[in-house]
């Protein structure tokens, strides 16, 4: 196998070494096969235009030149451990090794491997000898990102694939922490997938649509990230994983906050439910919830929660996610559980009466309770029955 160094470039973004490699045609397609399935993250090999494709294998055949493909070595293949230093340090042997034996996935240049695979395939059934001799011999560039973890991985695919339609951020923030999926990932936390429909959910017992919902509101600071996906937003998003993610796990530090909180805030209500004969049903025939759980375990609420820690945050209100833990477990009610949820259930029903996306202003107003919540400049700090009056006067301000 030739294969030439060209230059080595350190990405300080993503902490990888980025290597532009010569590769002949002949010894790409040898390791082609065997590495397409490698990177679960990538799309499929994508049925568009056959007239499109055709034209792609007929410059192929000509001699026609193609933008480099991206590949990448993940880092587990030259130490997990390693910092960016000492991956600097590897040597251009060992760079060929790593791709002679394969240790590679396809970050941008899928498709343009599949027509690369079909042309070789339609010389040999052609029985072009000479043609085909002269494709195989024909050099081709690649960039080889050596040492890149999975944040890193994502934010690279995100940023290549500019000119197409990307993976959403939020399908890609599933596949990255898809390994929580189960019991016993996260310290005393179960997290299920939708299709596990007769598993109830209750405290501990999470799905993961919904967890993905509010880490995805937690790094876009914003309780409506669901229903967005501008590029610009997908990478602002993906940057603070790059930044963050790498040096602590985000996603389980964003969960057991979720998780304490919902314990805490149970704990406060000492098992407060609606009875039902109660004459609160005939102010709010349609309650939001029935229990101080079911109250707090909705997908309004955890993308609420996500929005208005990662605003706090960015405002420098809040040190951190893992600081959060210490905040919850000084939360005081400020009321009687009656008087607090109830006035709660009073708010979110007024709510339901007046807004015309009441999914979304939901979530609005568990942002601004949140907020208040969390926030030390506000007479609502660590007072849940203060904040929820707090947010609704913000609510009432904004939409009202």
């Amino acid at each position: 196998m030739e294969i030439k160094i060209l230059s080595r470039i350190s990405d300080r973004k993503i902490n990888a070494l980025n290597v532009l490699i010569e590769i002949r045609i002949k010894d790409y397609l040898s390791i082609a096969n065997q590495i397409l399935t490698n990177n679960e993250l990538q799309r499929k090999k994508v049925k568009s235009s056959k007239s499109v494709y055709s034209l792609l294998r007929n410059d192929l055949k000509s001699g026609c030149t193609i933008p480099p493909i991206f590949l990448a070595v993940r880092k587990e293949a030259v130490g997990s451990q390693k910092k960016l230093e000492e991956i600097e340090k590897i040597t251009d042997k060992q760079i060929i090794t790593l791709i002679e034996q394969k240790k590679l996935l396809i970050l941008d240049g899928l498709q343009r491997t599949y027509q690369i695979i079909e042309l070789e395939q339609e010389l040999k059934k052609g029985r072009d000898s000479e043609t085909l001799a002269k494709f195989l011999a024909r050099p081709l560039r690649a960039e080889v990102f050596i040492g890149i973890n999975k944040i890193g991985i994502l934010y690279r695919m995100l940023t290549l694939n500019t000119g197409q339609t990307p993976m959403s951020v939020r399908h890609q923030i599933e596949i990255l922490y898809q390994d929580y999926l189960g019991e016993h990932k996260i310290d005393g936390i179960e997290i299920i997938r939708e299709v596990e429909g007769g598993k109830a959910i209750k405290l501990g017992k999470y799905k993961f649509s919904e967890v993905v919902d509010g880490f995805q509101s937690y790094l876009e600071k914003d309780e409506l990230a669901i229903d967005r996906g501008s590029l610009l937003e997908d990478v602002k998003t993906l940057e603070k994983l790059s930044k963050v993610g790498q040096k602590k796990e985000l996603f389980q530090s964003f969960v057991l906050s979720y998780h304490h909180f919902l314990s805490k805030i149970i704990t406060l209500g000492k098992k407060w439910e609606l009875e039902e004969d109660d004459a609160f049903f005939e102010a709010v025939p349609q309650p939001f919830a029935l229990d101080v759980e079911t109250l707090f375990l909705r997908s309004q609420v955890i993308t609420g929660f996500g929005a208005a820690i990662g605003s706090l945050e960015d405002a420098e209100k809040l040190k951190d996610i893992d600081y959060l833990l210490t905040l919850i477990a000084k939360i005081k009610l400020g009321d009687t559980s009656e008087n607090t949820f109830e006035q709660l259930l009073t708010n979110l029903e007024t709510i339901r009466k007046t807004s015309k996306k009441i999914g979304n202003s939901q979530r609005r107003y568990f942002y601004f309770f949140f907020k208040a919540l969390f926030n030390d400049d506000g007479d609502a700090y660590l007072n849940v029955k203060k904040a929820i009056d707090k947010a609704f006067q913000n609510y009432k301000v904004e939409f009202l």
